[in-house]
């Protein structure tokens, strides 16, 4: 269909500002020659199939060359009808929001129509992914649309997600904010976790985005994907652990050695850097990695990091992703400014959401797992979880020289050194049931692999391992 002068005028000042139409970004996200359009072009939106890395996917582009993408009722709709095409066939839809917002001659019939959209995009949580990738500012209602996606990424410079802007809350309120103090990508990256990645260009955008679609598993089939080899040992971790145990090491470098060909994508990588949630695959099993990071507090969780964590879990329960845990904490942060944060309330929701995972779940204790950290992130080996320590690691109650010195007089020297070396032994959390054992950490890629085959093999063949991309009504 030939543009009209209005949309080549449109697309030229698109152009001018330096920014992709939204064709031209659909064009780079999916694979050559297969992008189909879903329905018509027009209505300030374009809905297309086509596949990502050889998977199919749906997505939808606002596009501001037709009708400025504006958010009008049958803009919405069309949105909606691609969601149940989605939905019906069990594929990942991607959003990629670039609008000036909604049209506010439509009153109350585009606000029912917006309402709608969201509902239906609420409701598809837990069927299919759902990605968002925001290019622009999105304000009010429509920018609840891209945080309902399971992951969201943003355009550093343009983007942003906010209930009102400046002028709404100078005239209500009487402050004064920037956009980008009221919901920029530095904000939603560094302070609130809603941006999963920021990214300087719009290239740059898209293609990660193309790797992140490659690593989330296949709704409708989980193949295991040609990688490099199970067995492959990685020396380097058998001395990645200082042997200081406050000497801090980086965790990322663990979490890269364990996943094939060191393909990892970190979620909210400046938001409670602290702790590390990423996505790789295992032997070709797409996984989800949460793992503390020595280098940030010590890996101690403080409220913004368990918060993350809650997230993070939640998504790999919605994706049906089995879980990684790698595990070097002192613990959580008892500090009077996180306890009024509600640590506590965060840390037992942690607890709830672990319990919730219906995958499987690999922990691996690198050095420190005490109280109520342990607690939350390893809990026994069982069912669908597994936990094996490093012989750097120490389980228990509390740390063994801090332990040692409340249980023991001041002049029983022998005792403390006994207790503390007692602690310092991982066989002892082996013997006392809550390891399954102690492994070399070069191996440790081998042992995951090992429990992510077992896992597959037993849903093969028919374990009770549920569907995890079922709803609660099992539909």
């Amino acid at each position: 269909m030939t543009a009209t002068v209005e949309e080549r005028d449109a697309s030229d000042a698109q152009h001018g500002r330096g920014r992709l139409v939204a064709r031209e970004r659909l064009d780079i996200l999916f694979d050559q020659g297969s992008l189909k359009d879903a329905e018509p072009a027009g209505d300030g939106v374009i809905t297309a199939h086509g596949t990502i890395r050889g998977r199919p996917v749906m997505a939808f582009s606002q596009d501001v060359t037709t009708g400025d993408g504006i958010i009008a009722p049958a803009h919405v709709e069309k949105i909606g009808r691609l969601i149940d095409q989605a939905v019906a066939a069990r594929t990942p839809i991607v959003g990629l929001y670039d609008s000036p917002g909604a049209a506010l001659d439509t009153g109350l019939t585009g606000l029912r129509a917006q309402a709608t959209l969201m509902r239906q995009q609420a409701e598809a949580r837990g069927k299919i992914p759902q990605v968002a990738l925001v290019f622009a500012e999105t304000v009010g209602a429509a920018a609840l649309s891209p945080a309902l996606a399971d992951v969201t990424f943003m355009l550093q410079a343009d983007a942003a997600l906010l209930l009102a802007g400046s002028e709404v809350l100078r005239d209500a309120t009487g402050e004064l904010a920037s956009t980008a103090m009221l919901g920029g990508a530095t904000l939603h990256a560094t302070q609130t976790g809603m941006a999963d990645g920021v990214f300087g260009d719009e290239i740059e955008l898209l293609f990660a985005a193309r790797v992140l679609l490659d690593l989330l598993p296949d709704p409708r089939a989980a193949p295991r994907v040609p990688s490099d080899a199970d067995d492959r040992l990685a020396p380097a971790l058998d001395t990645l652990v200082p042997l200081d145990a406050a000497t801090p090491y980086d965790m990322h470098e663990l979490a890269r050695t364990i996943v094939d060909e060191r393909d990892l994508i970190a979620l909210q990588p400046d938001h409670a850097p602290n702790l590390i949630c990423a996505l790789g695959r295992v032997g070709g099993h797409p996984v989800g990695i949460l793992a503390n990071q020595p280098l940030v507090l010590g890996g101690a969780l403080d409220t913004a990091a368990t918060r993350k964590a809650v997230r993070f879990v939640q998504l790999c329960t919605r994706l049906g992703l089995p879980l990684v845990t790698l595990i070097d904490t002192p613990g959580f942060l008892p500090t009077r400014a996180e306890a009024g944060q509600g640590i506590v309330r965060e840390a037992a929701m942690l607890l709830a959401a672990f319990a919730e995972l219906p995958t499987r779940r690999v922990t691996i204790v690198t050095r420190r797992a005490f109280g109520a950290a342990w607690a939350v992130l390893a809990p026994p080996s069982g069912g669908r979880a597994t936990c094996y320590a490093w012989p750097s690691a120490q389980t228990a109650a509390m740390g063994g020289d801090a332990a040692a010195d409340r249980l023991f007089a001041p002049a029983e020297d022998q005792k403390k050194r006994d207790y503390a070396a007692c602690i310092a032994d991982p066989t002892h959390a082996v013997a006392a049931g809550l390891v399954r054992a102690v492994i070399r950490p070069a191996a440790t890629r081998q042992v995951i692999a090992a429990a992510l085959r077992q896992a597959a093999d037993a849903q093969e063949f028919g374990s009770t391992l549920p569907n995890t991309f079922s709803n609660r009504s099992g539909t």
